[in-house]
């Protein structure tokens, strides 16, 4: 089940445009962020299938007789009581979603969807603004009663978001200055031996960008650094940007012990990495899908003399 949920939630998390990390990788790479969506469907799609696949065959083997839905009803009940809940407050997501099919950028399609959770908890469920508004700073809080539903509400908030802001800062510091010292240049340039062809450049980046993950142990830093590092080689060998992030993007999700996102996902779902690990099919099938279309020149976008 482990498996199964982190491979929906990458899944999601690299199809979203408004996703951090594919809103990063668009960014640094000054790729359009539709098209770097688009061009990840290449990879991401047969990743997904695959993935699915593997899921419906194993999962044949298990039934939901002996279910115990005494906490469902439970948690129903709690939200009943300190809830307004109507199908109509669907409007919120649904109008968020219409706003990324209209291809309205990440940042005023977020905020659209900001203040209108905003008006909700203020005119339908009956909070202060004040709450309201230090619920969007510090995230919300509620004593239900239940310490298991106080577990799942009680969080949120910009405040939550500043160690993944401070990573992302940290890591553009470090690609800075490795990149004004020429420990950057000396790094790609004994990288690039391994890659003795237009068609090798691009494993060569998932590699460089698994390693670092790995290392760094941190997937913004593992797109951040390689993206730096290869975009003059990627100029070079004629490849439009759109092309890089994909790559990138499909080697920065190895889960190793000490890597944020595995140290994250082991304490949410009580999961040892090692044993989640082999049955996340979605995370490792699509950096290997991409190194094969490289290899074989499958829906890799060139960029011809007079474009660049």
């Amino acid at each position: 089940m482990a498996g199964a949920i982190i491979s929906g939630a990458y899944f999601g998390d690299k199809m979203s445009p408004l996703s951090d990390t594919t809103n990063l990788a668009s960014g640094v790479t000054e790729t359009d962020l539709f098209e770097h969506i688009r061009h990840m469907f290449y990879t991401t799609i047969p990743g997904l299938v695959i993935a699915l696949s593997f899921y419906f065959f194993a999962g044949m083997q298990f039934s939901a007789h002996n279910i115990q839905d005494g906490n469902i009803q439970t948690m129903i009940s709690t939200l009943e009581k300190h809830f307004v809940i109507s199908p109509w407050l669907l409007l919120v997501p649904m109008l968020v979603i219409f706003l990324v099919a209209k291809k309205v950028p990440a940042l005023p399609a977020l905020a659209v969807g900001v203040l209108s959770g905003f008006i909700c908890q203020v005119f339908v469920q009956g909070d202060p603004a004040g709450d309201a508004i230090r619920a969007m700073h510090d995230g919300y809080t509620i004593e239900s009663g239940q310490a298991w539903v106080d577990e799942l509400f009680n969080r949120g908030g910009i405040e939550s978001m500043m160690y993944t802001v401070s990573l992302t800062i940290v890591a553009m510091t470090f690609g800075g200055i490795m990149e004004s010292t020429g420990m950057q240049k000396a790094l790609v340039n004994q990288i690039l031996k391994l890659a003795k062809s237009a068609k090798s450049l691009i494993p060569t980046t998932i590699l460089s960008s698994f390693v670092t993950n790995v290392t760094a142990a941190e997937q913004y830093i593992s797109i951040l650094l390689p993206s730096r590092m290869f975009a003059s080689a990627y100029k070079k060998e004629t490849f439009i940007p759109k092309t890089c992030p994909v790559r990138w993007k499909t080697g920065a999700r190895s889960h190793p012990p000490w890597n944020t996102c595995g140290v994250f996902i082991t304490s949410t779902l009580g999961v040892n990495t090692f044993q989640y690990a082999p049955y996340a099919i979605f995370n490792y099938t699509v950096p290997v899908i991409g190194i094969l279309l490289a290899v074989l020149g499958v829906k890799v976008a060139g960029l011809n003399r007079k474009e660049e």
